[in-house]
């Protein structure tokens, strides 16, 4: 089940902006610059990532920085918990609004150059919604059937949680 941008449901922000432009730029030259920061710095970090399911199939996005399909996520910010993060993180790259989260546990490695934990969540869906993609950090999302997950370029971190659901007898959601 490929779907992407150009599908009813899925709704892109003007693709010749200037200023999206600008920002695809500085985050393609900055990521790089900001991984050998954290290499140098021995930076932690804390973040989520949320799979979105519209029945066995599930949500990736395409940042405009980094090479492979990822969940939709980022950063917790100082005084916020890992709960309202992901919630604002689907809200800020893909215009998604969602009041219950359920937790899929946490995952800590070295990645980005930085000691990383990672907090799960899962939202289930009947039908997807109208999605707002930034265009600047997200720049595509798809809805992948779990047949076409397994030819997919996945970041770690979504391999990760793949491998973790398989671990725990759960190969696909109900």
């Amino acid at each position: 089940m490929y779907i992407d941008c150009a599908m009813p449901g899925f709704r892109r922000a003007p693709l010749s902006s200037l200023l999206d432009l600008a920002w695809r730029t500085a985050f393609r030259v900055g990521f790089p610059l900001a991984r050998i920061w954290w290499r140098l710095a021995h930076a932690r970090h804390e973040g989520v990532a949320v799979a979105v399911y519209v029945g066995p199939a599930l949500l990736l996005v395409r940042c405009s920085y980094r090479t492979g399909w990822h969940l939709p996520g980022g950063g917790v910010r100082r005084g916020e918990t890992p709960d309202a993060a992901a919630q604002r993180e689907l809200s800020e790259e893909i215009g998604l609004l969602a009041s219950a989260l359920a937790p899929a546990g946490s995952f800590c490695t070295f990645w980005d150059g930085r000691r990383d934990r990672v907090h799960f969540f899962e939202l289930r869906l009947v039908e997807l919604p109208r999605l707002q993609l930034d265009n600047r950090e997200v720049i595509e999302a798809r809805l992948i059937s779990p047949i076409e997950l397994q030819s997919m370029v996945l970041t770690k971190l979504v391999a990760a949680y793949l491998a973790r659901r398989l671990s725990l007898g759960d190969p696909e959601p109900t």
